[in-house]
């Protein structure tokens, strides 16, 4: 009894968590679709992808980079990312993240 009882309130705590991510990764997914029409981030982004890749060996390095970047980019930016590298790289909300970040790359100059 006890067991199911348990069982059960695991099952709708873990319902309400995956509500409550939704319109957490709509948010991210929308914010980083603005970027791509907004030139002044998206110069912004771009840098910081830039500064991103050229410290990728060095812990310190990129974390500086990644700040400046994000506040560069602003908070709502910075929330969006901060949901994106929470999300675990198997769940299914990571992959329409990534395909937006995709999106915003793909906008950057070569």
């Amino acid at each position: 009894m006890i067991r199911g009882l348990i069982g059960l309130v695991a099952l709708c705590l873990a319902a309400v968590l995956a509500l409550a991510a939704v319109p957490k990764v709509d948010s991210a997914i929308r914010v980083f679709k603005e970027t791509q029409t907004d030139p002044a981030k998206l110069k912004a982004y771009c840098d910081m992808h830039k500064a991103l890749d050229a410290a990728q060996d060095d812990d310190e390095a990129f974390k500086k980079a990644e700040n400046a970047g994000l506040k560069q980019l602003g908070p709502d930016f910075e929330n969006a990312w901060k949901t994106y590298k929470e999300f675990d790289e198997n769940s299914p909300d990571i992959k329409s993240m990534d395909d937006a970040l995709e999106e915003l790359h793909n906008k950057c100059p070569e």
